[in-house]
């Protein structure tokens, strides 16, 4: 019952989160950006790779993060989609991470050590991810477009548990998250498709039935986030990013397929949705 709640508490959030960030407009939703990528470098810093808060490379790390991301949101004079390079960029940064996640580097890499040797990487890794959320904001349609990742992305996590909870069998990667199954990701993407073609329609007016497929697509993509914060957790020795959230584990387990989907997102609208 706990996880049912968590759930549909997940799914309520989403909710508001869309009609607060409406209302708040772009500059109040990127300092609320601002503070989640904090809170994420802190729990990677801190819970992931162990180093110590408020020590010099903590500080490094955030301001590695900090100052690069609001030097942009705030001086570019840019408002439609500029910047894409670093958006392309962290783009590669992800697909760098797919490679780690299926082990094709050796063996006996892991993430968690090698970033406890470079802890600023951490900032950058921040910077990517909330300077691609962020750069949504210089989008004229940037609450629709910020609407529709949100329900791919949660359409996907509720389909995937509810689906798996319910019909699940066969595991899909017990290694890495045992509780993962590959009907829930099926469901997952399905439902992914579904809500990100109904948000689509509903803010735009205008859907085909290829959106849907590539909105599915998006959500299995958004799977992969989650599977790669698993698989880091793992190497940790850890089961949630933090306990700030009670009951939800920390920011990072709430944002972590977000992160990784939105630069593939935003190149899809740059070059097809567009």
């Amino acid at each position: 019952m706990g996880k049912d709640m968590t759930r549909i508490t997940s799914a309520i959030v989403m909710i508001l989160a869309v009609v607060g960030l409406v209302l708040l407009g772009p500059k109040a939703s990127f300092v609320m950006l601002l503070i989640v990528g904090t809170l994420v470098s802190d729990e990677l810093l801190v819970n992931f790779i162990r180093v110590k808060r408020f020590s010099s490379s903590y500080f490094i790390a955030l301001v590695v993060f900090i100052t690069p991301i609001v030097g942009f949101f705030f001086l570019s004079n840019s408002k439609n989609f500029s910047n894409q390079i670093i958006v392309h960029l962290c783009l590669l940064m992800n697909v760098g991470l797919l490679f780690y996640l299926f082990s094709f580097f050796r063996d006996e890499f892991k993430l968690t050590n090698f970033l406890a040797k470079v802890p600023f990487l951490v900032g950058i890794y921040a910077f990517f991810n909330i300077f691609s959320l962020s750069h949504l904001f210089f989008h004229q349609s940037w609450w629709q477009l910020l609407t529709v990742l949100l329900f791919i992305t949660y359409g996907m996590d509720t389909g995937a548990w509810f689906v798996g909870k319910n019909f699940g069998k066969n595991k899909l990667w017990p290694a890495v998250s045992p509780n993962k199954t590959i009907e829930g990701l099926v469901g997952g993407m399905l439902l992914a498709g579904t809500l990100g073609g109904a948000a689509f329609h509903f803010v735009f007016g205008d859907f085909y039935i290829s959106q849907f497929f590539i909105f599915c697509l998006l959500g299995g993509i958004s799977q992969l986030g989650d599977l790669l914060q698993s698989k880091i957790k793992r190497e940790a020795g850890i089961k949630d990013s933090s306990s700030l959230i009670p009951g939800h584990g920390g920011v990072f387990d709430r944002v972590d397929s977000l992160f990784f989907l939105t630069p593939f997102y935003l190149v899809l609208i740059q070059y097809y949705l567009s």
